[in-house]
């Protein structure tokens, strides 16, 4: 039986002579594997769209044991990412995530549309990467049950004042005072916390009019990463701090 996926492709695999196995994240099917028969071979039709962050609406055949690609339609290939390295990093962290956070069988559509999105503003604006990963971030977190409050502790339940720093529990995603930190717990200074506060207010789109030094999106989004880390025992390759500036 066939049936048409939209998807992003999120990693590719040699398999045999001349295939791949590709791992799409869809809207229809969540995350599922592919096998894309002949397509390292020149003249292959449907080479273009086996390669990590092509979108496209894809054509699908059921087989008992793998989906197999049988046509593509292209939205997007991002092609500008690779004229730009920091980007093409800091996007592939987008793909990265997508992978190791989703299982096979689930619904990850929403997950999906916050990938693009991020994807989108990355590739064709100016809004800092940084800035957009960690949105992406928090988005992430969400799916996973992570509910940021920072208008009052989450351990005693004082009210957090703008005037102090507050700490994030890495295992749990909460937002505690001072009194409340444990060994576990990283910083968020006033600058940081006004940053976490932008992006959890804010879609994608809507974050071109805000300044924030770019040190300061870093030690966020390094917060940010870890606390990921923590709670999907998961390490980001393309995040590594030698990889982008």
């Amino acid at each position: 039986m066939d049936e048409r996926v939209k998807g992003i492709v999120l990693k590719t695999r040699d398999y045999k002579e001349s295939d791949k196995i590709l791992t799409l994240l869809t809207l229809e099917q969540g995350k599922i594997s592919v096998k894309a028969r002949g397509v390292k071979k020149p003249k292959s039709k449907l080479k273009a769209f086996c390669q990590p962050f092509c979108f496209a609406d894809f054509e699908l055949i059921d087989s008992k044991i793998m989906y197999i690609l049988s046509g593509a339609s292209s939205i997007d290939m991002y092609f500008d990412l690779v004229l730009d390295y920091d980007k093409y990093i800091l996007a592939s962290s987008v793909l990265e995530i997508c992978d190791k956070v989703c299982v096979e069988g689930q619904d990850y559509s929403s997950l999906l549309l916050s990938a693009i999105k991020c994807i989108n503003e990355i590739t064709y604006t100016s809004i800092s990467s940084k800035l957009l990963i960690s949105k992406f971030i928090i988005e992430v977190l969400r799916e996973e049950g992570v509910i940021f409050n920072l208008d009052s502790c989450q351990n005693c339940g004082k009210e957090l004042s703008k005037n102090e720093s507050l700490f994030m529990n890495l295992s749990t995603g909460e937002i505690v005072c001072k009194g409340c930190k444990n060994l576990n717990n990283e910083e968020l200074k006033m600058q940081e916390v006004e940053i976490l506060k932008t992006l959890i207010s804010n879609d994608f789109d809507s974050l071109s009019g805000y300044d924030f030094s770019d040190k300061e999106i870093s030690i966020l989004l390094d917060i940010l990463h870890k606390n990921l880390s923590y709670r999907c025992d998961i390490k980001i390759n393309s995040l590594d701090k030698k990889k982008i500036k």
